[in-house]
């Protein structure tokens, strides 16, 4: 089961962490307590049904560091997140605790491991990201939220700047960034990532391997039965993804993202899956200089490797311009080509010193209308506004 793998993770992270090995100094341990709580309200109009939520949430972060000479280190790093909900118009509460991150690191002067509960995300791309490969962070949040992944993470820099990513990852059952299926229980994924420098800029390669359980699929109706069927679900298959991007500064920021994804089962018409993004930004200079950040991602699944059967297309474009030192306003807006239908979020934030307020409103299309899971854009349906209050300590 997942979650035996994921109790014998955790068990080698405090184990390592807590079995007081040669390497502790008690005049050179360092301790630090770090948490963030944050508080919202969200009204909602969905096809003229009034909706609300009202949340409140705690991080605490504690982080116990051992340095090991002028520059090698190893710290343990955990954090719970504690939530309490509350829903309209049908009163509803709910209370939710869950570990956050769980992670032990050993870091030197070029080389990085980290084993246990942690996030692992790269890539240029911002709005719509093709290598949303384990996490399901969203650009309007605040807080910048993801749920982690229980995985051990090697990571090498070389002197020219180039790095080398290596992961496995063990004990994650739920579906992560554009994935529908999770990964089958007790079975390790691996991959890698190869970055180097370029001309004004970076480029990378990625692969990752996963097996995954195929669920119960419709087969027809029976001899003498009229009802569909359903074929039996858990057989395994596997599941490889290759991936290739890039990103250039010059006159303006550039960077694309692909991803050729295969699932090897044989039900499947279309067993491959293409995503591609590309992206750019620039800064214009009108008053503390207004930001513009456009993407565009073409999404197809075919029969073969070179094919493209079916493609979806969305487009996204980010405003941001300072008000000063302490406020920001954005505009993210996304368009969903094939269903014509526009998705947008406007938002103004300030800091203080440890608190941040945002305010921002929000307007897509009603539930009613059609299925609003367009790939990129799992998002609301309706309109409305939400308020979040955050503060760091």
């Amino acid at each position: 089961m997942a979650m035996k793998a994921v109790a014998k993770i955790v068990w080698i992270c405090l184990t390592l962490a807590l079995s007081t090995p040669l390497w502790l100094k008690a005049e050179t341990l360092q301790f630090d307590l770090v948490g963030q709580l944050s508080g919202w309200h969200r009204e909602a109009r969905d096809g003229g049904e009034r909706t609300c939520r009202t949340g409140l949430r705690y991080i605490p972060q504690a982080t116990l560091t051992q340095p090991l000479g002028a520059v090698n280190l190893i710290d343990l790093e955990a954090s719970v997140r504690g939530t309490v909900l509350a829903a309209c118009p049908k009163p509803a509460e709910e209370i939710e605790g869950d570990l956050y991150r769980l992670k032990l690191r050993f870091a030197t002067a070029q080389s990085e491991t980290r084993i246990g509960l942690q996030k692992i995300n790269f890539g240029p791309a911002q709005l719509l990201r093709p290598l949303q490969w384990f996490d399901n962070l969203d650009p309007r949040d605040p807080l910048g939220l993801t749920d982690g992944v229980y995985a051990l993470r090697f990571r090498y820099v070389a002197l020219n700047n180039a790095s080398l990513w290596l992961w496995g990852l063990l004990g994650n059952d739920r579906p992560r960034g554009y994935e529908l299926l999770a990964t089958a229980d007790d079975r390790v994924e691996l991959g890698g990532r190869l970055q180097w420098p370029l001309p004004r800029g970076e480029g990378a390669i990625s692969f990752h391997r996963r097996t995954v359980e195929a669920p119960a699929l419709p087969i027809g109706p029976g001899p003498g039965d009229p009802a569909a069927r359903e074929a039996p679900g858990g057989e395994c298959f596997t599941e490889n993804r290759f991936a290739v991007d890039g990103r250039w500064d010059i006159e303006i920021g550039l960077w694309f993202e692909g991803v050729l994804q295969q699932q090897r089962h044989e039900p499947l018409s279309r067993p491959w899956t293409k995503m591609m993004t590309l992206g750019g930004d620039y800064t214009l200079g009108i008053g503390n200089g207004l930001h513009l950040l456009g993407e565009h991602m073409a999404t197809a699944s075919s029969r073969d490797a070179t094919g493209w059967d079916e493609d979806t297309h969305v487009s996204a474009l980010s405003l941001s311009y300072l008000l000063g030192y302490s406020d920001q306003v954005r505009a993210i807006g996304y368009y969903a080509w094939e269903e014509q239908e526009y998705y947008q979020h406007l938002s103004w934030g300030r800091t203080w010193d440890h608190w941040m307020l945002q305010l921002s409103l929000f307007l897509s299309p009603d539930s009613d209308t059609g299925d609003h899971q367009t790939e990129g854009l799992r998002y609301g349906s309706g309109y409305g506004g939400q308020v979040t209050v955050i503060l760091n300590h």
